[in-house]
Parts: C-alpha cells; sequence; structure tokens
C-alpha cells in the first residue's frame, strides 16, 4: 500500500436498528481497513434486541449512541453531528466494506485534492452471503465509466458529467464519501422521507459540486432482503421514490442545464417504473395519471413515446 501525503480523517456512521445479528460483521469490516478509520460512530436508532451488547464488545474502538426510534435519516445525520473526522462516510449495520474500502477514497483524495465528494463501485449480495452482480455493471453509464477508469480503477467526473451520471447512479450509501462540512451546510439526509432519502441527498450533492472522483471497482458489499420495505410493497416504494423526487423540483429549477436535465430524467424514470409496477397489478388508469406529469416536467419525444407506451399498457 503506498504512502500517502494527504491523510483524510474518515468519520464512519453506522446506523442501526435491531441488527444485533449483523452488528459486529460490519464493524469489524471497518476496523480492519489497510487505511485507519478516524473513528467510528454506532447511532442505535431505539433497538430492542442485543445491539448494545454487542457494540460493548469494541470497547473504545467505538463511539455509541442510543437515541428514540426516529428513522435512519434522523440518525445518519445525528452521526454527522456526532463526528470528529472531516470526511464522513456511512455504512447500514447489515452490510460491509471491502478492506481497501478508506484506502482507495484516500488515495484518490491523494492524487487529486479538489473533489467535492466520491463515490464507487458495490456488489449485490444475497442474504446467504454470495455475491450475484456488481453495481457499475447495471447500466449503460456505468459501463462506459469503466471502460475510461485510469491505472488506479478511477474517474474524475466534472458538472457535466454529474448530469448524466444523476439517472444512472451506480453508487450506493457505503460508497459515498464528502466532507463533513459539505454533508452539514445541505442539511444532511431529509428527515420528512424515508424511501430515496439517499438519492435525494445525492441529487443536491450533483447540484453543489464541480468534481467528483469514482473508484471502479467494489468498495462494499449491499445484502439484498426480501422482506425489505422496497422489494415487499413495489408499489408503494415506487410511489414514495417519486414523492421523494418531486420535492426537489423547485430547488433544482435554477440548475444548471445539465444537471436539471439529469434530474429530469431520473424523475422520469421513477415515474415509468412506477407506472409499470400499477400496469402489472392491473391499475391501468392509475398507471397513466402517474406517468402524464412528465409531459409537462421534461417534454421530448422520448417522453411523448413513453406517455404512449403507458397508455397502451
Amino acid at each position: 500500500m503506498a504512502m500517502l501525503s494527504m491523510s483524510p480523517k474518515f468519520s464512519v456512521i453506522i446506523a442501526t436498528y435491531n441488527s444485533a445479528h449483523t452488528l459486529s460483521k460490519a464493524i469489524d469490516s471497518v476496523l480492519s481497513q489497510t487505511y485507519r478509520a478516524y473513528e467510528i460512530v454506532i447511532i442505535d436508532d431505539g433497538s430492542t434486541d442485543d445491539t448494545s451488547l454487542v457494540v460493548s464488545n469494541y470497547g473504545d474502538k467505538v463511539r455509541y449512541c442510543l437515541q428514540s426510534n426516529s428513522g435512519v435519516s434522523v440518525a445518519r445525520n445525528k452521526g454527522a453531528e456526532m463526528a470528529k473526522g472531516d470526511w464522513l462516510t456511512f455504512l447500514d449495520a447489515d452490510d460491509w466494506y471491502y478492506p481497501q474500502r478508506l484506502y482507495w477514497h484516500a488515495a484518490l483524495l491523494d492524487r487529486n485534492v479538489k473533489l467535492d465528494f466520491l463515490i464507487g463501485d458495490y456488489c449485490y449480495g444475497r442474504e446467504d452471503g454470495g455475491i450475484f452482480r456488481r453495481a457499475i455493471e447495471s447500466n449503460s453509464y456505468g459501463q462506459k465509466i469503466l471502460a475510461i477508469a485510469d491505472g488506479y480503477s478511477s474517474v474524475i467526473l466534472d458538472a457535466v458529467d454529474l448530469g448524466e451520471l444523476m439517472p444512472s447512479y451506480f453508487g450506493h450509501t457505503s460508497t459515498l464519501s464528502l466532507p463533513r462540512d459539505k454533508f452539514l451546510a445541505l442539511g444532511g439526509f431529509p428527515l420528512e422521507f424515508s424511501i430515496a432519502e439517499d438519492i435525494h441527498l445525492f441529487v443536491r450533492l450533483c447540484a453543489n459540486s464541480h468534481k467528483v472522483g469514482v473508484i471502479c471497482i467494489p468498495m462494499a458489499i449491499y445484502y439484498v432482503h426480501d422482506t425489505g420495505l422496497i422489494r415487499s410493497d413495489v408499489i408503494n416504494a415506487q410511489f414514495r421514490t417519486v414523492q421523494t423526487l418531486c420535492s426537489l423540483k423547485k430547488e433544482l429549477r435554477l440548475a444548471n442545464f445539465s444537471i436539471r436535465n439529469g434530474f429530469l430524467a431520473l424523475l422520469l424514470g421513477a415515474r415509468f417504473d412506477l407506472a409499470v409496477a400499477l400496469i402489472r397489478q392491473g391499475q391501468h388508469l392509475k398507471a397513466i395519471r402517474f406517468i402524464l406529469p412528465i409531459v409537462i416536467e421534461s417534454f421530448s419525444w422520448k417522453s411523448l413515446m413513453i406517455v404512449l407506451s403507458i397508455v397502451k399498457g
């Protein structure tokens, strides 16, 4: 591992709720980093299981805060307020980092000091521990990024690139690193939304950034649970995603052309996913009602064709 001239202090924030059975693996993945975390801040969102007992086994290797059950955004924001490092990273209690996750971002910052934030690839995992795909390979933009990566498996994106990245985002909260000051200035994660709150933050980050670093190799594993809120109630999750994104329309009205178009493409995709989910449930008229606003939001031949495809079912 190469020596770095720059030494960012990463505060790793782990929000947990009744995750005693997976929390140790998450914490251990941070403690096993080849580039040492400045601190691990664990926010317990009112757990009723053995979470506090699990944390107590780590002693002063972690900082622990118990709060009343208020949701993951409140927990993450609380962790950011408590953090003493100059950079923030996040990890859910049922996911884990690859050993060089922090080093790859520290090294990228060492090569490019003026980065507004950093993201990276990750793997989707099953509950049985199996890995079934990489996020960056899941869409055409991610494949484009892979094709231009440098010898360090990294890419630097500018403001124009961020507009293209937004609707094809292949990162995850666990692979996001950003300055604590920037996070606090943006207001952190939105408290009024519990679905797509991470995308809400990501959109605002893109709208307020000029240069972003990307690591094009997996940095973390995200475990997909069939009992999760999104997979167990697809229509509700898609509806709430659209609702979360719509809350940003006024804020992004004056954003630059690339960011605004990228956001509208993201919103269009969310509306389309909702409409398709409704059609699959036999709710054709509702699907039409939810897709029609795209004609006003992002009028183009593409949006008209999408509306017609939903009308035809």
